[in-house]
């Protein structure tokens, strides 16, 4: 049997008991469970699915019906703005009004009705937001471009941060409600969460700034808000990336306090970003994915160079995740699910 396409249940956790063991049960259909009938899954990937007013177009729905309709596991919609002032892509999607919801519940029903489980990626721009989109000021934890051809963005005030997680979960209960049966928030790639985590970007002094505990503060904040919001409805993911701190001094220590943050804010699974799925982060011996099933329960997705069949095989395999995220093979063969089951023998 491919390990890849070995069917797996997802258990979504119930507010009332965050920090407790996740039910994780291969192969069998658990109580409230997201069943997902293969470990492959397709990433968020931007690509102008929005008409301009984020709402979904019929190419879009056509675009991932197809992935669905492949046997892929879990189709992750792309990055999907919580707050018009963190738009970053004209044709990006929206969860930030009621006005979305037919739009996004067309979406879910396109996905699910191909045995695929939806899910969605919610997403603030912060200093990657298009100031063209949002007015003109750009949000971040601290006012420092986040490249040299950046607007300078404004540092948040408590009170913004605290309205933004809230953002995040009514997002999530617009999706939730629409149908889809998993959210993920994106603390990864630069936007808004992940600037907070970043030491270059976030020079605050306050409990948002400084440690990494403080550091991961919005990020931890928004799942737990996102989790007490949807209860255990649906999945709660959460994106994260760590190639990108690399420069950063952020250390294998640090990864596994942000992991146990997130497990404790009642995340179900950690996706984790990478600029290769086998690669060495903290020692050469060690894929990161190896390194955070070493201390939490949760099932990882890893995105990362895994567009081969056999490679996404020996992810899952040899341990390094339990969900292989194929993202710009999928993108460029609507069927890389079918032909990967062929080329495994399944």
């Amino acid at each position: 049997m491919s390990a890849l396409f070995e069917p797996i249940t997802v258990t979504p956790h119930s507010p009332d008991h965050v920090g407790g063991p996740r039910d994780v049960v291969g192969g069998m259909r658990a109580s409230r469970g997201v069943s997902f009938r293969n470990r492959v899954v397709m990433p968020p990937m931007v690509n102008g699915s929005g008409d301009g007013e984020g709402d979904v177009t019929e190419a879009a729905l056509r675009y991932y019906q197809e992935r669905a309709a492949a046997g892929t596991a879990m189709i992750i919609v792309e990055a999907t703005a919580v707050d018009e002032k963190g738009r970053c892509w004209k044709t990006g999607l929206g969860a930030y009004a009621d006005r979305h919801m037919a739009s996004l519940q067309r979406l879910s029903e396109a996905i699910r009705a191909e045995g695929c489980v939806a899910a969605i990626q919610l997403v603030h721009g912060g200093p990657q937001a298009s100031p063209e989109l949002v007015g003109g000021e750009t949000l971040g934890p601290s006012a420092i471009r986040p490249s040299s051809d950046a607007t300078i963005p404004r540092a948040l005030t408590r009170e913004e941060i605290h309205s933004i997680e809230t953002r995040f979960a009514e997002a999530a209960g617009r999706a939730v409600e629409a149908g889809f049966q998993a959210v993920e928030v994106h603390g990864a790639h630069g936007f808004l969460l992940d600037s907070f985590l970043s030491t270059h970007r976030n020079r605050r002094t306050d409990t948002y700034g400084g440690a990494l505990q403080n550091r991961a503060r919005m990020l931890v904040e928004t799942c737990t808000r996102v989790r007490d919001r949807i209860g255990d409805q649906a999945l709660l993911l959460a994106r994260v990336s760590i190639f990108n701190k690399r420069d950063e001094d952020f250390s294998a220590g640090d990864f596994k306090e942000l992991v146990k943050a997130l497990e404790g804010a009642g995340v179900d699974i950690l996706h984790i970003s990478t600029d290769g799925a086998f690669a060495g982060y903290f020692g050469a011996d060690k894929s990161i994915g190896k390194w955070a099933k070493e201390f939490t329960r949760l099932p990882v997705v890893v995105a990362g160079g895994l567009g081969r069949p056999r490679d996404a095989e020996r992810a899952v395999a040899e341990g390094h995740c339990d969900f292989a995220a194929v993202g710009t093979a999928m993108l460029k063969d609507p069927d890389w699910t079918r032909r990967a089951a062929r080329a495994l023998g399944v």
